[in-house]
């Protein structure tokens, strides 16, 4: 392999960078030149996995099983009446170790060293993940912000289409290029997978067992939310996002399936003005717990029929408070320990089908259950997209003219974009642009200046080559922080150079292992 190569592998290898789905052992045997092909030994199981295992429970045929995901399909359970899965934006393992106690609840559950984010490790990456159980270089969305110019043009003619900088989160999909919504003629358009959801509304049609859905969330009505969840009688408006997920906004009709098949509910969101006081977290912790109610009133009513259900909760906390504050803040160790204290009040409700049903004003609905503490027959399993690191002023790098120069496009960002940036090169001066990184002992030292090819070979997005219709999205190189060093554009330096922030998108351990807290009806306290 090329120089930046082999310091992948060496960095790897010695575990100061953590591969999406492969074990650091593979990589000190090619370290030392002994080529193997990829065994399940080598495997750690990854948040792509994991999605695969809850479609899978859910009722999904899934093509591409191996052994992490028959693990995960078995420690869920495809035959538990009722599954909820919590996912806590940006609480990879290093923050419920930085912030919980380890007699905590959530790190007594926690299995510490199972399961692996994405690459890269942000939120629009994991969550079409979650959405398609297909990894970032499959399904379209490796990242913010990605840079496409769709069609051919010709001399004289313009017949392609405007050059776009797709964001798949926010209210609706935009061009981040002129912040206006983004032109397409469907989700497929943007999104270049299907979600799960769909071919469970599909599989409906002819089966009736599948699961009753639930969504919850501060985004229902958002674009994204739109295309993986779809639109029922009693959503809000729908956002791209949450139709694409069920198949609305393409030619796909799944109007008889759709509002007896899922639901959705929406919990507010903390204002930014309030992050970093009391009131922040505050007011985190009591729409979490407006969450937390939903699911199990939810779930309440399912035990009065036969319904099976999934429920997903997700929150943009702790991640929200980060980005502001960075993960050493008072604030963000009050949102996280209170965040552990309602997902066990939770489970306790749990535990006690009798007082939980009553407490919902649902009446007596089996009469052979006698036992005022019969546990509801309910596997929870808590996670997070991602982890995330504190970047000070001075891990903040702004790229120098001569890089610059060989630039059409820099996506960086001190968010995360910064830790993973896709760089576009002008026509004809990739080479120029490697010779000027190497030459820059901080640009060198602080990140591996790798070709998409390169990434791409190593498995960073995924074990298969990115699509066709992906790759242009991913520029020619990723430049990946081995460090808290995260690259960010003039305007961001001015703005943020005086106080710290919160990131996540490379390898660092911090940001790559995230929890895997699965909580079945046998679990003990």
């Amino acid at each position: 392999g090329s120089t930046e190569v082999c310091r992948l592998w060496r960095l790897i290898s010695t575990n100061k960078l953590t591969h999406p789905y492969l074990r650091a052992e593979y990589f000190q045997r090619k370290s030392n030149n002994i080529v193997e092909a990829v065994e399940e030994e080598d495997c750690v199981a990854n948040f792509t996995d994991l999605a695969s295992a809850i479609a899978a429970c859910c009722g999904v045929t899934v093509d591409d099983e191996n052994e992490r995901r028959r693990e995960l399909i078995r420690d869920i359970g495809p035959d538990t009446r009722h599954i909820i899965v919590v996912l806590c934006d940006g609480m990879g393992n290093s923050i419920l170790e930085q912030h919980l106690p380890e007699s905590s609840f959530l790190r007594r559950h926690n299995q510490c060293n199972r399961l692996r984010a994405v690459f890269p490790s942000t939120t629009p990456a994991a969550l079409t993940s979650l959405a398609t159980a297909q990894w970032p270089g499959q399904h379209g969305v490796p990242g913010w912000d990605l840079r496409e110019q769709p069609g051919c043009d010709y001399p004289a003619h313009d017949s392609g289409g405007p050059i776009v900088q797709l964001r798949i989160l926010a209210p609706r999909i935009m061009n981040m290029r002129n912040h206006e919504p983004a032109s397409y003629n469907s989700f497929d358009d943007v999104f270049l997978a299907r979600p799960w959801s769909q071919s469970l509304m599909a599989e409906r049609k002819e089966d009736k067992s599948k699961r009753q859905m639930m969504f919850i969330n501060a985004y229902n009505g958002d674009d994204f939310p739109t295309w993986y969840q779809g639109k029922s009688d009693e959503s809000p408006t729908p956002t791209d996002f949450s139709a694409w997920q069920t198949g609305h906004g393409n030619e796909n009709d799944y109007s008889e399936t759709v509002p007896s098949l899922l639901d959705t509910a929406t919990i507010r969101e903390t204002s930014f003005d309030t992050l970093g006081k009391p009131e922040g977290s505050s007011a985190a912790l009591e729409y979490f717990r407006d969450g937390i109610d939903k699911a199990l009133h939810s779930i309440a009513k399912a035990e009065a029929s036969s319904d099976r259900t999934f429920t997903y909760l997700y929150t943009a906390h702790p991640d929200k408070h980060m980005h502001a504050l960075g993960t050493n803040h008072p604030e963000v160790s009050t949102l996280v320990q209170g965040m552990n204290d309602e997902l066990e009040e939770m489970w306790n409700k749990l535990g006690n089908r009798a007082g939980m049903l009553s407490n919902y004003g649902i009446p007596k609905v089996d009469e052979t259950v006698s036992c005022a503490t019969t546990r509801v027959d309910t596997t929870v399993v808590v996670t997070a997209d991602h982890g995330h690191v504190s970047v000070f002023p001075s891990d903040m790098v702004v790229l120098p003219e001569n890089i610059i120069e060989c630039l059409e496009y820099a996506n960086i960002g001190v968010h995360g974009k910064g830790r993973h940036a896709y760089l576009h090169c002008r026509a004809g001066l990739q080479c120029i642009l490697r010779e000027r990184w190497r030459e820059s002992h901080q640009l060198n030292d602080a990140f591996l200046l790798l070709t998409i090819e390169e990434a791409s070979a190593n498995g960073l997005f995924g074990p298969q080559p990115p699509k066709i219709t992906v790759r242009p999205r991913l520029g020619d190189f990723v430049a990946i922080s081995v460090t808290q060093q995260t690259l960010v554009t003039p305007k961001e330096w001015d703005a943020n150079h005086h106080h710290c922030q919160g990131a996540h998108g490379s390898l660092l351990e911090a940001e790559m292992k995230i929890p895997f807290i699965s909580l079945c009806p046998s679990s003990r306290f």
